[in-house]
């Protein structure tokens, strides 16, 4: 049985690790997260584990975007991972649908995904690009770069760019 939990175990980190060597094999280093996973307290950080082992992982960290108005925090959606053998069964779906309503329970107005542009809509994320949203790195394709909006209600007000805190 699949289990969703937060990443707070002994061996989670290793284990994380092993899980993004071997999923983003092709990719190259992700080094770039681990800090985030060991140090910060201000990240999600979820792993999906079936009969004590772990087979997916994801992290959500904190974003800045930049408004006319001031400066507005939120959410970055910032590496999902799942065991090779493992992909395509609904567990990076399931990964992700359970972060997203985490940050729905807090204040958290919006998150960003710099992602694959048929996967990412199916959990409400549109392009940026549509809110007037941007990313801090140029050269990013305007249809992996996107946004959910939590908080409707400060939907008008939410545009400008938006940067990855730490990165």
């Amino acid at each position: 049985m699949l289990n969703i939990r937060p990443q707070n175990r002994a061996g989670d980190l290793h284990a994380i690790r092993t899980l993004n060597a071997a999923a983003f094999a092709e990719h190259g280093e992700t080094e770039a997260f681990d800090g985030f996973r060991e140090e910060r307290e201000d990240i999600l950080s979820l792993v999906a584990v079936e009969d004590e082992d772990l087979i997916g992982h994801v992290l959500f960290s904190p974003v800045m975007l930049t408004t006319p108005a001031g400066v507005e925090a939120g959410m970055g959606l910032g590496q999902l991972a799942v065991r090779p053998d493992r992909q395509n069964q609904g567990i990076g779906t399931r990964l992700s649908e359970a972060g997203i309503e985490q940050l729905r329970e807090t204040d958290c107005p919006f998150i960003i995904v710099i992602g694959h542009a048929t996967y990412y809509p199916r959990f409400g994320f549109e392009r940026g690009a549509l809110h007037d949203i941007h990313c801090q790195w140029p050269g990013i394709p305007d249809e992996t770069f996107m946004v959910l909006i939590l908080d409707q209600q400060r939907r008008d007000s939410l545009s400008g760019v938006a940067s990855f805190d730490g990165m």
